[in-house]
C-alpha cells in the first residue's frame, strides 16, 4: 500500500511538473516575440534582442529539472531577450521546430542538435552563438550568459547611435 502511494505521488509530481512546463511552454511560445508572425519562411522578432533557444522535450527529464529555471529566467528577460522553444516530443512539433528554426535562420544547428534535449544557445548578431549549453541545471550559468548577451547587444545599439 505504501509502496502503491508513493508510485501514485511520483506520477502525480510527474503530471504536475509536465503541465507546469507546458504551460511555460505556451506561454513562452505566446511571449516569447511580441511580433511572432510568420511570413512564408521569415518570422518577424526583434533583432535588436539577442535570441535564446532551448530545444526541449516532454519526455526529457533533464528537461524537467531545468523548466522553473527557464520559465523564471524567461520572465525576467522578456524585455531584453527573444525565448524560441524548439519541442522536439512528437515528430509532428520536431517538424514545426524546424520550420521555426529555419525561419530563424539556425537550420542547420537545430538538425545537428535537435536530438540534444535541454540544449539551451543564446545567439547575438548574426546568429553568432554567444553561449551554448546541455544538461546544466546552474541558474547563475544561464544568468551570466543572458547578462552578456544583453550587454553586448546594448553596447552594440549605442555604438551604432554614437
Amino acid at each position: 500500500m505504501k509502496q502503491q502511494m508513493k508510485r501514485m505521488s511520483l506520477v502525480a509530481g510527474a503530471l504536475m511538473a509536465l503541465m507546469a512546463f507546458m504551460a511555460m511552454n505556451v506561454a513562452a511560445q505566446d511571449g516569447m516575440m511580441k511580433n511572432d508572425k510568420m511570413t512564408g519562411e521569415k518570422m518577424m522578432i526583434d533583432h535588436s534582442k539577442p535570441t535564446v533557444a532551448i530545444i526541449r522535450a516532454d519526455w526529457c527529464t533533464a528537461c524537467q529539472k531545468i523548466e522553473p529555471t527557464m520559465s523564471e529566467l524567461m520572465n525576467r528577460y522578456k524585455d531584453r531577450l527573444n525565448f524560441v522553444v524548439l519541442d522536439v516530443t512528437t515528430d509532428e512539433k520536431t517538424a514545426a521546430s524546424a520550420k521555426t528554426a529555419r525561419a530563424l535562420g539556425i537550420g542547420k544547428f537545430f538538425a545537428a542538435n535537435k536530438k540534444n534535449t535541454s540544449t539551451v544557445i543564446v545567439l547575438g548578431k548574426k546568429n553568432k552563438i554567444l553561449f551554448k549549453t546541455t544538461h546544466n541545471y546552474d541558474r547563475d550559468a544561464y544568468v551570466r550568459a543572458f547578462d552578456e548577451a544583453v550587454a553586448k547587444a546594448s553596447s552594440m545599439s549605442m555604438k551604432k547611435r554614437g
